[in-house]
C-alpha cells in the first residue's frame, strides 16, 4: 500500500480540516490502519519491554530503546500522593528511571523481555524509611535480591498464553511474524486483549512486546 500524506476529515457543510499523516501521533495512526484506512506506522521493535502486573491483575508494559537493560531498584515516594520509581541499570553513567502512577505499592511482579531471553522480578517491601515529610518503600533492591522461582514461574506462565492465543489462530510464531503488517497489526491487538496487556506510556509498547516475545520463541523453537 502507497503510503499516505494527508489526513482531511469533511464535515456537512462542506468545509474540511487537512493534517499531514506525519504530524499524527501513532496512536491515532495505528486505529486508522486497523480500520483499513492507511498502512501501519513505521514499526521499530525495542531492545527490551518490561510488563507489569499488579495484584489485581492489571498489566502494562513499557518498552526501553537500550541494548542492556537490568532491574536495579524499584520504590515508592510517599507524600501527599504515593509514586513509584522503576530503576535500570542500563551500563551507562546513570540508570534509566520510570515513574509509576498506578498503584505503585500494588505491583507483584515485572517481566524483563529483551533480545537475549527474559528474567521475572518479584516486587515485597523489604523495608520502609521515613525522611522528614516523605517515606521511602524499598520493594526491590538488586544488591540483596536472589532468583525467585514465583518469578520464573510467570516467565513461563507469559509463553504459554502467547503461544495459545496463538493456536487458537493456527499459528506458529514463523507464521505470525511472517504476516502482512495489517494481519500482524490486528493479530497483536486480538493477543493484547485475550491477555489483558495495556500500554504505559504508548500502545505500540505492546504490539513491539508481542512481537519480540514471537521472536524468542521462533528462535527458542518453542
Amino acid at each position: 500500500m502507497i503510503s499516505p500524506k494527508r489526513l482531511i476529515i469533511e464535515y456537512e457543510d462542506g468545509s474540511r480540516k487537512v493534517t499531514e499523516f506525519t504530524q499524527l501521533d501513532n496512536q491515532t495512526w495505528l486505529e486508522l490502519s486497523r480500520s483499513g484506512l492507511c498502512p501501519p506506522p513505521p514499526k521499530k521493535t525495542l531492545d527490551h519491554y518490561v510488563l507489569m502486573r499488579w495484584k489485581d491483575g492489571w498489566q502494562e508494559v513499557v518498552g526501553i530503546s537500550k541494548m542492556t537493560a537490568e532491574l536495579w531498584r524499584y520504590y515508592t515516594l510517599e507524600r501527599t500522593e504515593e509514586v513509584g520509581r522503576m530503576a535500570f541499570d542500563v551500563a551507562e553513567d546513570y540508570p534509566l528511571l520510570f515513574l509509576v502512577k498506578r498503584l505503585p505499592r500494588q505491583i507483584e511482579s515485572l517481566f524483563l523481555v529483551g533480545r537475549k531471553g527474559s528474567k521475572g522480578y518479584t516486587l515485597e517491601e523489604k523495608r520502609a524509611v521515613k525522611e522528614g515529610d516523605k517515606i521511602e518503600h524499598i520493594l526491590y533492591d538488586k544488591k540483596d535480591s536472589s532468583p525467585c522461582e514465583r518469578a520464573e514461574g510467570w516467565v513461563a506462565e507469559i509463553k504459554e498464553q502467547l503461544k495459545a492465543e496463538m493456536k487458537k489462530k493456527g499459528l506458529t510464531s514463523e507464521q505470525l511474524l511472517s504476516l502482512d503488517d495489517h494481519q500482524k497489526l490486528q493479530a497483536y491487538f486480538d493477543f493484547a486483549k485475550a491477555l489483558g496487556i495495556r500500554g504505559m506510556e504508548k500502545q505500540e509498547d505492546v504490539y513491539g512486546f508481542i512481537q519480540l516475545m514471537a521472536e524468542n520463541l521462533l528462535a527458542s523453537k518453542e
